[in-house]
């Protein structure tokens, strides 16, 4: 018991130094002490006031730095002259150890950034030259298939972590938490902010308890839904696409492809654990819509004409079906779960994924909601939590009525 509480106060103490300026003796000291010992090397020959660390744009729950060697200063052989360090920001030792787990793994499949270094409150990663994609590079018909190919990788995956579906105690634990925030002791006007919903699609209120009931009715609707569970990435959004550098994203598909490696790198398995397949794939969809990168209150963007048209899903939905069927005959194995339940007729596959994907595109943004909800507690910086909660809840009554379908079914 004393040495998870120490484990504890090792962590949190990590995320209050890294919350200091980049320039702070203590932040820089620390850095320093865990760049030479997970990163060794040249490292650990480097003064902490020396090593040069910025922060990119994005990291909602995690700090996410950039690491760098400083100029004159060169890494030998394979050791990395820069690196990603993220700093973790509300996982509980459970949620980290499967982190860890589920990250080295994807490391290893070339799944994701190669891990260099993990320790209690945070990890070492690889520096990938890139950017994250616009949410206007996000709906390219291109990309639509690149995570569609992507997806059917990363569900094909056999983990070794639980698989009880985790996110489902997740949100129930942020239901909890809100019960005791004193702000949820009253009701609010539904309202939204930039969404557009017809009015007689919502509640006139909004309570804690009316978020609870709509949960349980969501539960209850994918318990039978039919869709297999399988390991999911259940954040897949414009910001956890990372472009590599020199790759262009048009209309017509990629340009500057210089070699073998996938344009793309989906990043970030925070939320990763065994879920429902239809909710990793509605994601692609449902993000489409959702712009979090304003330059003004309430710094999102609700761009609900921006769903894919039936196109661009057929082509998101094909790629995963072939890439999966790829993996399946080059296995030599059984089917894999993430299409054990399709047809073999390709089109009539496509025909039931996308209505998967219409029925389940209710549940993610109750799901943000109450992330939403939860995260405007804690975070009380430009972007408004709260006005966002108020316009993913709009839209997941807008989308309700295709959910409710598999009780009827």
């Amino acid at each position: 018991m004393a040495q998870k509480e120490d484990l504890a106060d090792e962590r949190n103490a990590l995320k209050c130094i890294f919350a200091r300026s980049l320039d702070d003796l203590t932040l820089r000291n620390k850095l320093g002490q865990l760049c030479a010992s997970y990163l060794g090397g040249i490292w650990t020959t480097v003064s902490c006031q020396q090593i040069c660390i910025t922060t990119p744009r994005g990291g909602f729950n995690n700090k996410i730095f950039v690491v760098e060697l400083p100029n004159g200063i060169k890494a030998k052989c394979n050791e990395p002259k820069k690196v990603i360090l993220r700093i973790y920001g509300n996982l509980n030792e459970r949620y980290e150890l499967s982190e860890g787990i589920i990250s080295a793994i994807l490391s290893e499949r070339y799944l994701g950034p190669r891990l260099l270094g993990i320790f209690p409150g945070g990890r070492f990663e690889e520096y990938i030259p890139s950017r994250p994609l616009t949410n206007d590079e996000y709906c390219k018909p291109c990309i639509a298939q690149e995570v569609g190919r992507i997806l059917a990788r990363v569900h094909s995956l056999d983990m070794p972590i639980s698989k009880v579906c985790s996110l489902a105690q997740f949100v129930d634990d942020l239901i909890i938490g809100l019960k005791s925030s004193t702000r949820w002791t009253r009701s609010y006007p539904m309202h939204t902010t930039l969404a557009k919903v017809n009015k007689e699609l919502c509640p006139d209120f909004i309570t804690i308890d009316l978020l609870a009931k709509e949960l349980k009715i969501c539960k209850e609707c994918l318990a039978q839904s039919g869709s297999p569970i399988v390991f999911s990435n259940n954040d897949l959004h414009e910001g956890n696409l990372l472009l590599r550098d020199g790759i262009k994203v048009t209309d017509q598909g990629f340009v500057n492809m210089k070699n073998e490696k996938d344009p793309i790198v989906l990043i970030d398995y925070e939320y990763g654990c065994y879920y429902y397949r239809g909710f990793d794939l509605c994601h692609y969809c449902v993000e489409c819509c959702q712009h979090n990168e304003g330059k003004i209150w309430p710094y999102y963007e609700v761009k609900q004409n921006q769903w894919p048209n039936e196109e661009i899903q057929r082509l998101y939905i094909g790629a995963y079906i072939d890439e999966a069927n790829k993996i399946w005959r080059n296995s030599n194995g059984k089917k894999m779960e993430c299409i054990i339940d399709l047809p073999d007729d390709r089109e009539v596959a496509i025909e039931y994924l996308l209505k998967e994907i219409r029925q389940f595109a209710a549940f993610p943004q109750l799901f943000w909601a109450i992330w939403s909800f939860q995260h405007a507690e804690i975070d009380h910086g430009d972007f408004d939590h709260f006005e966002y909660a108020f316009d993913r809840l709009a839209m997941y009554y807008y989308w309700k009525p295709e959910m409710l379908k598999y009780l009827n079914q």
